[in-house]
């Protein structure tokens, strides 16, 4: 994997409202000029992500892309394998995958598939993948897949391709602590690094492995404007987009780190008025914590401040724009 020198990450997560896919494509262009580590796409009910990773890394020179986040019930293992194995030759080394256990509403209700054991299914699909990467063909019996006989026809160009897991509860970030290269959580409090990064340590020093291995390097929406209060409601729509359901794992955990009276009251105004409603009430102290929000220079300062808390790299999600707006936020912020 390249090594570019600023720990930084552009989430491409929003192109669906972005004009088109040139001015996607000159963004991660721009991040890649300005030195930034990663660009991530995630996948859900839109475009499919592997494709567009590819034509990132095509697009590309230096910057490594992830697939953040694949879900592990929709594609089998050894797919996701080889998958990424391909990206990362074709690539030269520049490709993550990112895996996480995902939601029953995209499972069930966009896959038609159950949603069960996602933490142990996302445990047996990433020691699968590090078997196919070392051309490993003996048995392996697990308690959802049982595979064996057969090893990938090439050698890939790593053996040990990163996989970063989007955990946000306690027991998925132990598991990307027990098995994971790296964790990147989205939509959290910045009160979340400090408790995961207690996790990833305890768990770590339980199995004997070093917590410094893995690469954090949470995902915050960047509201950067001198006068903030203009994006303060894109903010907290989407907190409420992702916080409002009574199920949001986001909202609890959360609630774990302190938000309970803010979650309750976002969520009881979701239940009456849906997103637009739990906007009107969330806090301005969610807001900012899930959030980048300031001028430019103050949210450098935030960036800065993640970073010291133990943070590998910032990812962060820019409103859509193009090139010529992004370039002096995107600039501005490198700390």
């Amino acid at each position: 994997m390249t090594s570019n020198s600023v720990p930084l990450g552009l989430n491409l997560g929003i192109w669906d409202r972005m004009s088109n896919w040139q001015d996607t494509v000159e963004i991660a262009r721009l991040a890649d000029e300005l030195g930034y580590s990663t660009l991530s796409l995630p996948e859900s009910f839109g475009r499919d992500g592997v494709t567009l990773c590819d034509r990132l890394l095509a697009a590309t020179e230096n910057i490594n892309v992830c697939l953040g986040i694949a879900n592990v019930f929709s594609r089998s293992p050894a797919v996701l394998a080889s998958t990424a194995a391909t990206l990362d030759e074709l690539s030269g080394g520049r490709f993550i995958l990112g895996l996480g256990g995902s939601t029953p509403n995209l499972i069930e209700g966009w896959h038609g598939l159950e949603f069960s054991a996602p933490l142990q299914r996302t445990r047996e699909t990433i020691d699968i993948c590090h078997k196919i990467w070392a051309r490993d063909k003996s048995p392996y019996e697990g308690e959802i897949f049982k595979t064996g006989g057969v090893k990938l026809t090439f050698t890939p160009l790593r053996e040990s391709i990163p996989i970063w897991q989007g955990a946000v509860l306690d027991k998925g970030i132990a598991t990307c602590a027990d098995k994971a290269d790296g964790w990147i959580p989205s939509s959290l409090p910045r009160e979340s690094i400090e408790h995961g990064l207690g996790i990833i340590n305890e768990t770590c020093s339980a199995n004997g492995r070093n917590a410094s291995e893995i690469s954090v390097a949470p995902t915050f929406q960047l509201a950067a404007h001198d006068d903030a209060d203009q994006l303060l409601p894109l903010v907290k729509f989407g907190i409420a987009m992702y916080y409002g359901a009574a199920n949001s794992p986001y909202a609890k955990a959360a609630i774990g780190l302190g938000y309970g009276d803010e979650v309750q009251e976002l969520q009881a105004a979701y239940v009456n008025g849906g997103a637009p409603a739990a906007a009107e009430v969330c806090s301005e102290q969610l807001a900012r914590s899930v959030a980048l929000v300031g001028s430019v220079a103050e949210c450098q300062q935030q960036i800065r401040d993640i970073l010291a808390a133990g943070a590998s790299q910032v990812m962060v999600t820019l409103p859509a724009g193009t090139r010529a707006e992004c370039e002096p936020i995107l600039a501005g912020i490198r700390p």
